[in-house]
């Protein structure tokens, strides 16, 4: 009699781990396994610097500037071993003959490596994100202890980027004519990878070249056949499209068997078998119909439902194989709003037949080093966007594919991801064009998609950040051929920003009021926001007393853009002088020296500005419906200890603007459209009042409107579901100081609440911007 288990599953994510380190040799190189003087200890997932950090061989890179101190590791290459153990008792015949295979599976290596087992070479890869699938010979697995070891080029042997002619004139030209900063030269090396594009260093992150097995690890056991992948395709009416990519050693009559059942939801299990005769390896598909189905909804539309499904495939014996992944039934479509233009772009995202208000936020790497991130913190994280009334993040071009832990909280939040491939950054220049490159990149985005696939999160895929398409066709199709191949159930766009979206950096970087956001047209908002500093107490972890204010070479070491920081604080910090309006005494502010400011000050300025200008962006947009399809502030999160544009920061405090966020992202909104304009005590601001309802319910309420402490307005109102409409005119009296107004709308089952300072204008006493940076130098000089 015969005794067959279940697929075994052997996790190699653990601290069993030891790294080495030898001298650099150009990729691929040879075994020098044995070069390696001494091993220390090492985890998986992990990074050789994060095993560094642990036994205390370099400082924290995220300190201060210690990521300095850390470079040195680029100039090695590195080595990670193990011991696994084998049984060789699994899956034995009645004579004794052994029917195991076993897979050895790596999810992801950063960047390039070389597989070993037993001192026999298993394969190499380049890449970041492709899993790596070996089959380990039976007369290569011995009996007891088996030797596992992993040879990854450290980051001074990356690919680097080889000009031609054409190419180093044009880098000279357009380096002469648009002066930019001398560490990011058009055509830089970061091009010659598809590593994670923010490794190289940008306006939010260190250059911090990553180094490892930094995705999860695990051998697998089955019989004779082995299920490579399982993709599911659901739409909410029940049917589900199954298929399964196999491995066999043999031509045989076996049946697959679908067992599927309510992961997040109590629901009957309902059971799925059909006959199949596999003459090789590849794939078979299968259609099923669910009885009662549950679609997979946005969490502001309904129910995030999950299905689970586990395909086994068996024999006359039993079971041969089996694998489990998650789905949800849903649709996805990008169509064209009725109200313009027929050229006008598709940017409405319809869910399930719906079309869905985008709320959206930025997400970049939630951390330098991204082996590090834990499925635990990307739940927090992922639970402060949900509790934001964020509804879609936009997985920037710049950072990863990340973690499948990511994905499947998303799944379960009902968060909407719009994944952009890694390519990110060629503003007037192209990314490589040889062969080679062009390899990579097909086996990257075929991989991405293959991973991504199964999440009902996964709405938009993207070819990545801030390029010219035109440029990059020679990209862009191979992204489109991987989507189209492997996927073809979501839509596809070539870049962001692409046709009728904007990333309106006219604010910030143009040095434009934030008011100027409402000049803004597009029908997407892909990318807008202000830098903030962190709160005081993240800033002390970061920065010793001596360099924690004013603002210096540290903050800038940490991203900080000191000289549009005090341009959008300064009007928060003066105050108003005292006037005579009916004298006619001219409207002024005084302005505040750096030196009469304190940190917690600067913090309180920079946060309100920061969420005063996303607040005028945002309800812009809002009121826009359905004409505006959405909007994406930049950027939620950030990968270390930084100044810039998150509204959550390292330490996973929010900023003054999160809260803001958690307003103005209701999904029942009231808003006030007034002029941003500076006036005097006693002066009237006069606008609309709009109400917006992204929900799919009729809506009515009672509506209060407060300014400081004053009950200046009660009344009950009505808006349809998924509207947008001024509700009637309205206005108030300046106050001296504080001028705050605060609506609350209150229905069944609802509270939505919005305040304004009426104080906020950021025009200050400075017009001219050359006049504003001539008067910044002689501040900071005195400073």
């Amino acid at each position: 009699m015969t005794f067959y288990l279940m697929r075994c599953v052997v996790s190699l994510n653990d601290s069993n781990w030891f790294i080495g380190a030898v001298a650099p040799q150009q990729f691929p190189a040879p075994n020098d396994f044995a070069r390696v003087e001494g091993w220390l200890p090492a985890s998986v997932p992990g990074d050789v610097r994060l095993d560094l950090l642990a036994l205390n061989k370099i400082p924290d890179p995220i300190l201060g500037k210690n990521n300095e101190a850390s470079q040195w590791v680029d100039t090695y290459d590195w080595w990670y071993r193990r011991e696994v153990q084998f049984f060789q008792t699994r899956f034995l015949d009645e004579n004794g003959f052994g029917k195991c295979r076993t897979f050895l599976i790596f999810d992801a290596i950063d960047y390039q490596s070389a597989i070993y087992w037993n001192d026999t070479k298993l394969g190499t890869r380049v890449g970041m994100f492709s899993r790596q699938v070996y089959e380990i010979p039976r007369e290569k697995i011995l009996e007891g202890a088996n030797l596992l070891a992993v040879r990854v080029s450290g980051g001074n042997q990356l690919p680097r980027m080889k000009l031609n002619w054409h190419e180093k004139i044009w880098r000279a030209m357009v380096g002469r004519f648009l002066p930019h900063a001398a560490h990011a030269p058009e055509f830089p090396d970061r091009y010659a990878t598809l590593k994670c594009q923010m490794s190289y260093g940008w306006d939010f992150a260190p250059r911090l070249l990553t180094c490892g097995i930094w995705d999860e690890a695990w051998l697998v056991q089955t019989r004779e056949i082995f299920v490579r992948e399982v993709w599911v395709q659901g739409t909410p009416d029940g049917r589900v499209g199954v298929a399964l990519d196999l491995d066999t050693l043999a031509a045989r009559e076996v049946r697959a068997h679908f067992e599927i059942r309510g992961k997040n939801f109590d629901a009957p299990n309902q059971n799925f078998e059909f006959p199949m005769r596999l003459e090789a390896s590849g794939a078979q598909s299968f259609s099923l119909q669910l009885e009662n189905p549950r679609a997979w909804n946005p969490w502001d539309r309904g129910e995030p439902n999950l299905y689970a499904l586990r395909a086994t495939i068996l024999d006359e014996r039993g079971e041969m194989d089996s694998c489990e992944t998650t789905f949800g039934l849903r649709t996805i479509e990008l169509m064209q709003n009725p109200n313009t233009p027929t050229h006008s772009a598709p940017w409405t995202f319809t869910i399930n037949g719906q079309p869905e208000f985008i709320r959206g936020a930025n997400w970049v790497p939630a951390d330098a080093i991204p082996a590090r991130v834990t499925r635990e913190e990307y739940a927090v994280l992922l639970q402060m966007a949900r509790d934001a009334n964020i509804n879609l993040l936009r997985v920037w071009g710049g950072g990863l594919k990340e973690k499948r832990a990511f994905y499947e909280v998303c799944d379960e939040l009902g968060i909407l991801v719009w994944q952009e491939f890694p390519f990110s950054g060629a503003g007037v220049d192209y990314f490589p064009r040889d062969e080679n490159y062009l390899d990579l990149a097909r086996q990257e985005c075929n991989a991405i998609v293959r991973a991504l696939r199964n999440h009902p999160s996964v709405v938009l895929w993207c070819g990545g950040n801030e390029f010219i398409p035109r440029a990059n066709r020679h990209v862009i199709e191979i992204m489109r051929a991987a989507v189209t191949k492997n996927d073809g159930t979501r839509p596809f766009k070539p870049a962001s920003p692409s046709k009728d979206e904007s990333h309106n950096w006219r604010v910030w970087h143009g040095w434009a009021n934030t008011r100027d956001y409402e000049k803004d047209g597009a029908l997407f908002f892909g990318e807008f926001g202000l830098q903030a500093a962190s709160n005081v107490e993240t800033l002390t972890r970061f920065l010793p007393d001596d360099a924690l204010f004013p603002p210096n070479e540290l903050w800038d070491y940490h991203n900080a853009e000191r000289e549009k920081l005090w341009r959008y604080a300064n009007p928060v910090l003066s105050f108003r002088a005292e006037r005579d309006v009916e004298l006619g005494v001219e409207l002024q502010r005084t302005t505040r020296s750096i030196a009469e400011i304190s940190v917690e000050e600067f913090v309180a300025a920079s946060q309100e500005a920061q969420a005063r200008g996303l607040q005028i962006a945002i309800e812009h947009a809002r009121r826009n419906k359905p004409r505006v399809s959405g909007c994406a502030f930049w950027q939620f999160n950030e990968p270390w200890y930084s100044i810039c544009w998150s509204v959550v920061d390292y330490a996973r405090k929010p900023k003054r603007a999160y809260t803001k966020i958690q307003e103005v992202y209701n999904p029942i909104l009231v808003s006030f459209a007034y002029p941003y304009r500076q006036r005097a005590v006693g002066e009237s601001v006069s606008g609309q009042l709009w109400l917006i309802n992204d929900t799919l319910q009729e809506l009515h309420g009672s509506l209060s409107a407060w300014h400081n402490d004053t009950l200046v307005l009660t009344r009950t109102v009505s808006i349809t579901a998924n509207d947008a409409r001024v509700l009637q005119d309205f206005d108030v009296t300046l106050e001296q100081d504080a001028n705050a107004l605060r609506f609350e709308l209150r229905g069944e089952n609802f509270v939505t609440t919005n305040e304004y300072n009426l104080n906020y204008c950021d025009v200050g006493e400075i017009n001219s911007q050359r006049a504003f940076l001539t008067n910044l130098a002689a501040r900071l000089r005195a400073a």
